[in-house]
C-alpha cells in the first residue's frame, strides 16, 4: 500500500526553502580565488547568500481525506513540523549535481484542532523527482518549476486518535512504524521584494505503507511525459497510478501534472481530461485514438471548485461496474486523453510505458566513503505487476551533472577564477555489477562499493567526486519513453586518515575556510569558521554539531558533504588540547597545498549561458547550462549547430 491507497489524508499550505546560493557555483569552493564580493546579494547570482538551508511546512491544513471510498471530514487538523527542535534542511548533493535536492532531518506531525499531536514521524531523506516547467507565465526561473517528493515517515508515534476514525483506521494498518507521504512543491518565491520570499505552495497526501514496498515511489502504473522533460509534449507532467488490490478501482496522482498560469492562479483550463485504457497493447506511443480504440475509466474533475485543494490531485475511479476496463487494464496501457474537437477521437496526452514495462531505483542519491559498501535497490514491473527474472543493465552516465552550476561568468574576476572540474574521474572509484536480475517479487539488489583509496582529489579544491549510474531493462522496447531523472547520483568521498595530532593550519583551516566562505550566515550569527580564535571560543557547539548523525537537522555541515575521514579529523582536533589547553594551532607552513583539478571541463570553464535577471544560481540556470553543454557536445561531434 502507499499514499495512493485508503485511508489517506490530503493537505495543502506553504513550504519554506531558505536555501543558500553561494555554494551553487563549484568555482566558489576554491579558497584561493574566493573574494568577499561573492557573499553579497546579487553578486554573481547569489540571490540568497545568507540562506540557512531550512525546509519547513507552514500553515498546512488537512483539506480532505478518503476512507472506504468516501470523503471524510478532517476539518481543524493541521500538518506541522517538530515542536521542540529545528526544522528540516534542503540540501543539494553537490554544486555539480543540483537536480536531486534532498530534505533531511524533517519531522512531520499531524495535529488536532485543539493543538494536540495525533501522530508524528521522521521524514526519511528523499530527493525531488519529476521537475518540470509547470508555471507558464513570467521570467523562466525557479518559480516556474515544480517537483514532487515521495518518501515514508519512519518511527511513527501515535497518540490519542480515538476522535478520528480515519486516523484510527490508518493506525490499524501501519506496519513497521512507517507511513507513506508524497507532496508537490510549486510557485516558489525567489524574488526578495515579495512577502513570500523563499516560500512556495505545497499539496500532499499521507497514507499507509506496507513492508517490502519501495519507499520513494509507488509500484503501479507509470505514465512518463514525452518530449523535453521541462515542457512535455502533451502539456501534462509525469504521473503514477495504482489499481486497488481487489481490482475495483484505480487511483491516479495528478498532483504534479496540471499546468498553472501563475503561482496563484490555480490549475489551467486545458479542456476535458479523461483517463482510459487502450483496447490493444501497441508497440509505440500513440498520438491519437478513435473512440473505439479506448475504454473510458472516468473524467478528471480538475476544474471543479476546490478539487485540487481537497484531493491534492489524487483521484480514485470506480471500476466495480466497468468489467471491460478491469480486464483490459491487465495487459493494455493506461492513457490520459482529451477530446479532439469535431471528431470522434482523442488526443493522448500521457501514455503508460510501452508494454507496461517500468524499472526504478528506489533510492537514487548516495554518499559513500572509501571502502564502504551500500546497496542499490531496484523494482521492475509490467502493467503494475512484479516482473520476475528481468535483467537490468547498469552503466556510467553524466545525467544532469557537471558544469559550473553557476550558469554565468564570474564578474569581476578579482583573482584568477578556478577551473571547472570534470566529474566521473577516475572511473574505478566506485564499483557495481553491470547487470542484475530481479527475483519473483520483481526486486533486485546489488552492492555499490567505493574503492578503499577513494577517488583521490581529481576535482582539486573539492575532496570528493560525482558519479552517475544509468539503468534500464535489457528488454526495453524501441521508442520507450525514459524519465530522464531516473538515474543514480553518487557522491564518493576522498580518503583522509586522521593524523595523530591534527592542527588548525595543517588539517582544519582549509576545510573550515571553505564552509565559512560558502555559508556566511554561520559567521554572522554563530561562528566565523575562517577564524581560529572565533572557532576555539565555540568548541562545545561545534563538537556537538559535527558529531550529530547525518539525519539530525542540526548536523554539520548542513550540506552533508564532509567525508568520514575529514569528519574524524575535525572531531579529533576539536577535542585536542595543546599546551595552552586549546586545539593545536600549528604553523602556517603546515598548510597543505591544494592542487588544481586533474581533469578540467574546458567548455564549462571558458563559457557561460545568457541569463535573464532572476535566473542565476538556481535550478533554471543549471538546466540552461546543461542544455548549452549538450548542444556544444553535439556540435563537437558534427551534429546540430
Amino acid at each position: 500500500m502507499s499514499y495512493l491507497d485508503s485511508p489517506r489524508l490530503h493537505f495543502r499550505g506553504w513550504f519554506q526553502a531558505d536555501v543558500s546560493t553561494i555554494n551553487n557555483d563549484v568555482r566558489f569552493y576554491q579558497n584561493a580565488s574566493f573574494v568577499p564580493d561573492y557573499q553579497q546579494l546579487n553578486q554573481n547570482g547569489s540571490w540568497n547568500p545568507e540562506g540557512t538551508g531550512v525546509f519547513r511546512l507552514l500553515d498546512c491544513a488537512a483539506t480532505g481525506a478518503v476512507w472506504n471510498g468516501n470523503q471524510t471530514d478532517v476539518s481543524g487538523i493541521t500538518i506541522q513540523n517538530a515542536l521542540h527542535r529545528a526544522p528540516g534542511k534542503l540540501v543539494d548533493l553537490d554544486p555539480q549535481q543540483q537536480m536531486v535536492s534532498q530534505i533531511w532531518g524533517m519531522q512531520v506531525r499531524v495535529v488536532s484542532a485543539s493543538g494536540q499531536t495525533l501522530l508524528q514521524g521522521e521524514f526519511k531523506p528523499a530527493a525531488f523527482i519529476n521537475l518540470w516547467l509547470r508555471q507558464k507565465t513570467g521570467v523562466p526561473r525557479d518559480q516556474q518549476l515544480a517537483a514532487a517528493y515521495q518518501s515514508v515517515l519512519e518511527g511513527v508515534q501515535w497518540f490519542d486518535v480515538s476522535a478520528s476514525p480515519l486516523l484510527a483506521a490508518l493506525k490499524s494498518l501501519t506496519q513497521d512504524g512507517q507511513l507513506s507521504i508524497a507532496f508537490n512543491c510549486f510557485g516558489y518565491g525567489r524574488d526578495s521584494t515579495i512577502p513570500r520570499y523563499t516560500m512556495g505552495h505545497i499539496v500532499g497526501t499521507i497514507g499507509p505503507y506496507f513492508r517490502g514496498e519501495p519507499k520513494h515511489f509507488s509500484r503501479g502504473r507509470q505514465l512518463i511525459a514525452s518530449g523535453p522533460f521541462t515542457q512535455p509534449a502533451g502539456g501534462l507532467g509525469t504521473l503514477q497510478g495504482k489499481i486497488a488490490t481487489d481490482g475495483n478501482s484505480i487511483t491516479v496522482d495528478f498532483g504534479n501534472s496540471f499546468p498553472i498560469q501563475t503561482a496563484e492562479s490555480g490549475l489551467m483550463d486545458v479542456g476535458q481530461i479523461f483517463v482510459g485504457v487502450l483496447t490493444s497493447n501497441p508497440s509505440a506511443i500513440q498520438a491519437t485514438v478513435t473512440a473505439s480504440q479506448v475504454v473510458m475509466v472516468g473524467e478528471v474533475p480538475y476544474s471543479t471548485d476546490d478539487w485540487y485543494t481537497q484531493t491534492a490531485g489524487v483521484q480514485t475511479f470506480d471500476l466495480s461496474n466497468n468489467s471491460v476496463a478491469r480486464q483490459l487494464l491487465k495487459e493494455n496501457p493506461l492513457v490520459v486523453l482529451t477530446p479532439i474537437a469535431n471528431a470522434n477521437g482523442y488526443t493522448i496526452l500521457l501514455q503508460e510505458s510501452i508494454d507496461g514495462l517500468y524499472v526504478r531505483a528506489d533510492n537514487f542519491v548516495y554518499r559513500i566513503d572509501p571502502g564502504e559498501t551500500q546497496k542499490l535497490e531496484f523494482y521492475a514491473d509490467r502493467f503494475g505487476v512484479p516482473l520476475s527474472n528481468a535483467t537490468i543493465a547498469l552503466s556510467a552516465t553524466q545525467g544532469f551533472m557537471g558544469g559550473s552550476g553557476g550558469g554565468q561568468n564570474i564578474s569581476p574576476p578579482a583573482r584568477p577564477v578556478a577551473a571547472v572540474p570534470d566529474i566521473g574521474t577516475p572511473p574505478d572509484a566506485i564499483q557495481y555489477a553491470p547487470t542484475i536480475t530481479t527475483d519473483s517479487a520483481g526486486y533486485a539488489g546489488t552492492p555499490l562499493t567505493a574503492s578503499p583509496d577513494g577517488p583521490g582529489t581529481p576535482r582539486g579544491y573539492i575532496p570528493h567526486q560525482m558519479y552517475g549510474i544509468a539503468y534500464q531493462l535489457t528488454t526495453q522496447p524501441s521508442g520507450y519513453v525514459v524519465n530522464p531523472m531516473n538515474y543514480i547520483s553518487v557522491l564518493a568521498f576522498s580518503k583522509k586518515e586522521a593524523p595523530d595530532t591534527p592542527t588548525w593550519y595543517g588539517d582544519i583551516q582549509q576545510i573550515f575556510t571553505q564552509y565559512g566562505n560558502l555559508y556566511p550566515i554561520m559567521g554572522r550569527y554563530v561562528v566565523d569558521l575562517r577564524d581560529y580564535d572565533a572557532v576555539v571560543r565555540r568548541l562545545g557547539i561545534l563538537s556537538l554539531a559535527f558529531s550529530l548523525p547525518i539525519e539530525d537537522p542540526n548536523h554539520m555541515p548542513v550540506t552533508r558533504d564532509l567525508g568520514a575521514g575529514d569528519r574524524a579529523t575535525v572531531l579529533k582536533w576539536l577535542a585536542a588540547k595543546g599546551a595552552n589547553g586549546l586545539p593545536p594551532l600549528g604553523t602556517p607552513s603546515q598548510s597543505p597545498e591544494v592542487t588544481p583539478p586533474s581533469h578540467v571541463d574546458e567548455a564549462a570553464t571558458h563559457s557561460s549561458v545568457d541569463l535573464l535577471p532572476g535566473q542565476t544560481a538556481g535550478k533554471t540556470a543549471f538546466l540552461l547550462q546543461l542544455k548549452a553543454r549538450a548542444k556544444a557536445a553535439r556540435t563537437g561531434e558534427g551534429g546540430e549547430k
